[in-house]
């Protein structure tokens, strides 16, 4: 396969898998955007956190970060408390509704895998998770420099 068929093939697979995200998504009629779901798996990744950990963690703009954060917490699905050690900076945790709206997310996602993997052996589906870390990696790591 040519690198530019490869790079259409995985190009084509993020795409195809993205639409069988949003269909899950709007099959169990969640109003949540992909950014706001990232945010939601990021602090129960990291819980308790702090925007600015969320946000290197997502490499994401700050001030992005605080508009989604805004949503989330009117929305009631994170909590703001200050921080311990600093009372200037906030923590942020998952609210019950918050956990409860990943549960949903974590089923949409396992239906739009197991769509993904229909077919595969684990074999399979464990050689592609290795061959795709390697590509991950290769695009990951930094471009010598010509010098």
């Amino acid at each position: 396969m040519s690198q530019a068929l490869a790079g259409d093939t995985l190009h084509r697979l993020l795409h195809a898998y993205k639409r069988a995200l949003r269909q899950a998504y709007a099959d169990e009629q969640l109003e949540l955007g992909v950014a706001q779901i990232r945010t939601l798996k990021t602090i129960r990744g990291l819980s308790p956190c702090s925007a600015s950990a969320i946000a290197q963690r997502l490499k994401w703009d700050k001030a992005q970060l605080a508009r989604l954060l805004g949503d989330l917490d009117s929305r009631g699905l994170v909590h703001r408390r200050p921080a311990p050690d600093d009372g200037r900076r906030q923590q942020l945790t998952l609210s019950d509704a918050g956990q409860a709206m990943l549960a949903r997310v974590d089923a949409c996602e396992q239906r739009a895998h197991e769509r993904l993997a229909k077919g595969l052996s684990e074999t399979e589906l464990a050689a592609f998770e290795a061959l795709a870390q390697r590509l991950i990696d290769n695009l990951e790591r930094p471009i010598p420099s010509a010098d």
